[in-house]
Order: C-alpha cells, then structure tokens, then sequence
C-alpha cells in the first residue's frame, strides 16, 4: 500500500470537520470538493466523476477522502466504459 503523500496530509488539515475529496495531481494536492454532510458528499461525489472524472484518466493523479474525524482514505474508481 502507498504511504499518504505529505502534501495530501497537509492540506487535510486546512479544511477540518467536513467531507472533502482530496487530488494529488501530478505532485501537487487539491482540494477538489467539501461537504458538510455525508449524504451532500456522496450526491456531489457521483455528479464530480461522471463530470469531471473522465477528464483526469490520463493524468498522475490519486485520490482521498477526508472525513470530518481526519481519516484519509485512498480512493480507487473503476474506469468508465
């Protein structure tokens, strides 16, 4: 399993207490998205990959959540076809 980048860690705690989905794109992190609730983030995560997701597939990128607790998941999306 790959270790979290530090730039992805740091950038984490610049948005506290709310749903976030975090970028690494190409050595840098980004805040792509927040929610304050679960269920917004989930409806915006579905809207964001059918949107903006196909755009990415030929970049570096990897991509994490954030939960309102700190946690940082690495996430992995299935290609669409």
């Amino acid at each position: 399993m790959k270790q979290v980048p530090t730039g992805i860690e740091r950038i984490a705690r610049t948005v506290p207490n709310v749903y976030a989905l975090l970028l690494w794109l190409d050595g840098y992190p980004y805040v792509e998205m927040t929610a304050r609730k679960h269920a917004d983030f989930l409806t915006d995560l579905n809207l964001w990959k059918k949107n903006t997701y196909p755009s990415l597939r030929r970049s570096d990128v990897r991509f994490f959540t954030l939960a309102p607790n700190g946690e940082l998941k690495e996430l992995t999306f299935t290609p669409v076809r």
